[in-house]
């Protein structure tokens, strides 16, 4: 298949470029002009420099886009400023605001939902018959019990799973009137070895290797990590599929404490070093119990690969 992917030098999307390309698929990567030093070495065919603000204008003629790839001039695919056309999927993972306090910033996440209308522009324009979009476990907010798609109502706390939220459905029904496939992966907790981690087990792995002591939380709600190569395995069933359409919940399915999944993570780099649970106070309102039901993704035929004892000892 021909396929093209937002987003494409953050964590997720460089790992899904990999696995696309691998499996056989042809890759075209939209990036921001500020990231094009990043996407120099994306396993992809083809590179397009792009600002988000200007998604819709991806199949305009005479543009003044700059295409380019690690070895473009060996493997050059199509001309130069020549519009993206006959393609089948649309990956949309590029997203402002996904942490800090960008994450609660009304003006960053409502940008998001425009966005999210150039992209099924831009897919619709490209010829696509199906557009993925990138989901979050935060749009459910605080769910005490097992999550299901169809029956779980969202609740989300903050405006970036509320921006969510709104994309999903949002972009549901302008993708039925565009006349294509709307896919909208959920995606848990995503791990694996990255620089800059700001995610808990980053910071642990971080903290422990520095000779110190990791403060965390109770960490006594339920988390699922789903290890990298799963997650784009998962992907990209949701691509190839045919029958694949609407909500999935992208997550491993393993599902503990919080607190056991620190503990093995010190047992993997620094047995018997003490961690502080307890030293930062959490708000209960706002900590999330991750314990998705994946049977959807399963009959896809995805089945998790990679446990977090495998997995840990990557980061």
């Amino acid at each position: 298949m021909r396929i093209i992917v937002t987003g494409a030098t953050g964590f997720l999307g460089r790992a899904l470029c990999r696995e696309l390309t691998e499996n056989g698929h042809e890759v075209t990567a939209i990036v921001r002009p500020e990231s094009a030093e990043k996407a120099k070495d994306l396993d992809v065919s083809r590179v397009i420099e792009l600002p988000l603000e200007e998604l819709d204008s991806l199949t305009e003629q005479g543009d003044n886009r700059k295409t380019e790839s690690h070895d473009f001039r060996k493997r050059s695919k199509t001309r130069l400023g020549e519009p993206p056309k006959d393609y089948d999927v649309f990956f949309h993972l590029a997203w402002n605001g996904s942490g800090g306090e960008a994450r609660n910033d009304y003006g960053v996440q409502l940008g998001n939902l425009r966005y999210m209308e150039k992209a099924l522009k831009a897919a619709k324009g490209c010829g696509c018959k199906k557009f993925i979009g990138a989901g979050s476990q935060a749009e459910y907010g605080v769910v005490h019990g097992q999550a299901a798609e169809d029956t779980t109502v969202p609740n989300p706390f903050m405006m970036y799973g509320a921006a969510k939220l709104a994309c999903l459905h949002m972009g549901r029904v302008l993708a039925e009137q565009l006349g294509i496939t709307f896919v909208w992966p959920r995606i848990y907790s995503v791990y694996g070895p990255r620089e800059d981690d700001p995610t808990v087990l980053g910071y642990v792995a971080r903290t422990l290797r520095e000779g110190k002591e990791p403060e965390l939380g109770t960490c006594g709600n339920l988390w699922d990590f789903l290890f990298i190569s799963d997650f784009t395995r998962a992907m990209r069933l949701l691509a190839e599929k045919r029958e694949a359409e609407g909500v999935y919940h992208v997550a491993s399915g393993e599902v503990r404490k919080l607190r056991e999944f620190v503990e093995l993570e010190r047992d993997a780099i620094k047995p018997g070093t003490g961690l502080k649970f307890g030293a930062r106070e959490t708000d209960e309102r706002r900590t999330f119990w991750l314990e998705p039901e994946i049977s959807r993704l399963k009959g896809l035929g995805f089945q998790c690969k990679v446990s977090f004892e495998q997995g840990i000892r990557e980061i």
